[in-house]
């Protein structure tokens, strides 16, 4: 029962932080929301008793893809405001 309510929250997060990362203007605010869309996704993964899926989201999702992301919009933020 507990486990149940607990995976619907995790579902309610992960749509809302899909969503919020599509939809938001700030680049940093979008890597956030898919920081932790990909968190909640490997959450869920863990619930489902599927521990080895729930790492590998977390290791690479979480882990290297948003470094990446956050490191590309570092870098082109700076770019933009040059070309003003």
């Amino acid at each position: 029962m507990l486990a149940d309510v607990v995976q619907l929250l995790l579902i309610a997060l992960t749509i809302i932080s899909a969503v919020l990362s599509i939809e938001v203007k700030n680049l940093y605010k979008a890597v956030i929301f898919f920081a932790l869309m990909s968190i909640s996704i490997g959450a869920i993964f863990w619930l489902l008793n599927s521990p080895y899926l729930a790492v590998f989201q977390l290791t690479v999702y979480s882990g290297a893809v948003v470094a990446l992301l956050l490191a590309v919009v570092m870098l082109t933020v700076g770019k933009e405001r040059e070309m003003k």
